[in-house]
């Protein structure tokens, strides 16, 4: 099949083009970069696009929108033109396509004590500025959907895995010497989502049968984690040696943060994506086990040692926090 991603330079875009390449697709990666990778290249068509304007049409069997806006450093304003406006030129272009899968996220979500299911997000809900773009942007994908034409919503929770600029500088930040100050209760759980287990998530969506002309599903790991213990699991890897948990009050810990985090320039790097990360938030995902037979092989303890290979590749953490840009497509494929 041909395959277009948006989003080919960030993170995820990165990792499905690369997914869905090994799987034997031809892939058509759409970005605004002029000048993208040589590893981009080397495995696909690039087009370079700004999708806040007019797009050419998309000729492809499956468009699947990964590129948005999540950085705490935009004004709404700037949400709004990449994830809605933006969102809508990419329907536009993809409306030949037979299949269109726009990558959303929790954020649509308030958590509470329970799995939240895919029927409690709600605009009314007090969202962030990010949760509530990408909120209306699942409103353009759900409206005026063509006949010929099957359309797919994610929401994700948390996504990690190689290549990820995001979620592991934020934790490495919290890294001092030989300890891990941790915002994190013990008991407090949350989902996450390898990004792996997204490309595995379309695939079977895009064979099944009798497919319906619109979906949405929550994605993520099998089971929810503890987040204080995957913190020090996953930091210790990295770092090659076990750091003690220490446990500091909220304000002191976003202080903390502030002063020890490097400067993200990546589009895609932002706080959202790691709120709450205090409380509960765990996604229910009985819906895509029921219909897509759901079963994802990926989860954080089998995937983090290749984490942690990777960034050695680096040379070391500071090497890798220093070069987030480049780490999307750092990933050998």
């Amino acid at each position: 099949m041909k395959i277009a991603i948006t989003g080919a330079n960030g993170f995820v875009g990165a990792a499905l083009c690369r997914y869905f390449y090994k799987k034997g697709h031809e892939i058509i990666a759409l970005g605004n970069q002029k000048n993208p990778s040589q590893n981009l290249l080397k495995i696909a068509r690039y087009i370079s696009a700004d999708i806040t304007g007019t797009i050419d049409e998309i000729y492809a069997d499956v468009c699947i929108h990964a590129a948005a806006l999540s950085s705490d450093n935009d004004t709404y304003k700037s949400l709004i033109l990449r994830n809605v406006e933006g969102t809508l030129n990419v329907v536009e272009a993809a409306r030949n396509c037979a299949f269109f899968v726009h990558i959303s996220s929790s954020s649509v979500y308030q958590f509470s004590d329970h799995p939240v299911t895919e029927d409690e997000a709600c605009i009314q809900s007090d969202l962030s500025d990010y949760g509530e773009t990408k909120l209306l942007a699942e409103d353009i994908v759900e409206l005026e959907i063509p006949a010929h034409q099957k359309r797919l919503i994610l929401r994700p929770r948390a996504i990690y895995g190689m290549g990820d600029p995001i979620l592991l500088p934020r934790l490495l930040s919290l890294v001092k010497g030989n300890f891990l100050f941790c915002p994190f209760k013990y008991h407090t759980q949350s989902s996450l989502t390898h990004v792996d287990n997204i490309g595995y998530a379309i695939e079977l969506y895009i064979k099944q049968a009798n497919t319906p002309q619109f979906q949405i599903f929550n994605i993520t790991d099998e089971k929810p984690y503890f987040l204080r213990q995957l913190a020090v699991d996953c930091t210790s890897a990295v770092e090659k040696r076990k750091l003690i948990p220490v446990t500091l009050p909220a304000s002191l810990m976003k202080l903390f943060s502030f002063l020890n985090s490097y400067p993200i320039k990546s589009s895609n790097s932002s706080r959202p994506v790691l709120q709450p990360v205090g409380d509960h938030s765990v996604l229910d995902i009985s819906r895509i086990k029921e219909v897509l037979k759901y079963n994802p092989s990926k989860n954080f303890y089998n995937s983090y040692t290749e984490i942690a290979s990777w960034v050695d590749s680096f040379g070391n953490s500071t090497s890798y926090r220093k070069r987030l840009a480049d780490a999307p497509w750092s990933v050998s494929v």
